[in-house]
């Protein structure tokens, strides 16, 4: 994976240390919409800020704001909930996770589960010790993965197969289970926002899931 490097401001981050002692991978979002990877990188390099994250990623970059030895500052808190992650033995990954309008950009999230991936390879770390935000501080980010945790079960399993083998498509609307899901895909074929009358969809079932979710917040009025 091509990673681009913009190094934030030394004040944005902290210590050395010994890349040995990382063991967790905190999933947050920036919750900007419409932002890009290199528009946060950009501005963690240009102002003093306070806290960082290692990456950003968006639909087409991964950006490194803070070196792997570094500490980053992205899970602090007065309080934890989680017993063992914290800035200095974890890598901080930051999704541009929504759009202008405030849909789910899959396409992000599919090149942090990438990012993640080579991350756990790379530190050895198990799906075990890859954590949101919210269950080191109780922060709610990534909101979106926080209020509908079906999609941060469909992010788990990216992380644990090869999706495109794995996982479910569905060609036809017949095919979608009755119910939400399929009255939500029927939904956007009425207001052709999907082409075709209701076959050769080839939407995957997490495609399917994300659209749910845009819909219960309200963006397919």
């Amino acid at each position: 994976m091509e990673i681009n490097v913009k190094i934030a401001r030394t004040d944005n981050f902290g210590a050395l240390r010994a890349v040995e002692t990382i063991r967790f991978i905190a999933v947050h979002y920036t919750g900007n919409r419409g932002d890009t990877a290199k528009n946060n990188a950009d501005y963690f390099a240009r102002e003093r800020v306070g806290a960082s994250a290692h990456y950003f990623v968006d639909e087409a970059e991964v950006w490194q704001s803070v070196p792997d030895e570094r500490i980053a500052w992205h899970v602090g808190a007065g309080k934890y909930y989680h017993p063992e992650c914290r800035n200095a033995n974890s890598v901080g990954v930051e999704i541009c996770m929504q759009d202008k309008q405030g849909t789910l950009r899959q396409a992000s999230i599919d090149r942090a589960a990438a990012l993640v991936r080579e991350l756990m390879r790379r530190y050895s770390i198990p799906i075990e010790r890859v954590v949101r935000h919210y269950d080191v501080t109780h922060k709610l980010c990534p909101a979106p993965m926080v209020s509908d945790p079906t999609l941060w079960q469909a992010f788990q399993r990216q992380l644990v197969e090869e999706v495109e083998n794995d996982m479910k498509y569905y060609e036809t609307i017949n095919e979608i289970p009755a119910g939400e899901l399929r009255d939500t895909v029927q939904l956007l074929i009425d207001r052709k926002a999907i082409a075709g009358n209701g076959s050769g969809l080839h939407l995957s079932e997490d495609m399917v899931r994300m659209m749910v979710y845009n819909r219960r917040m309200g963006l397919y009025k």
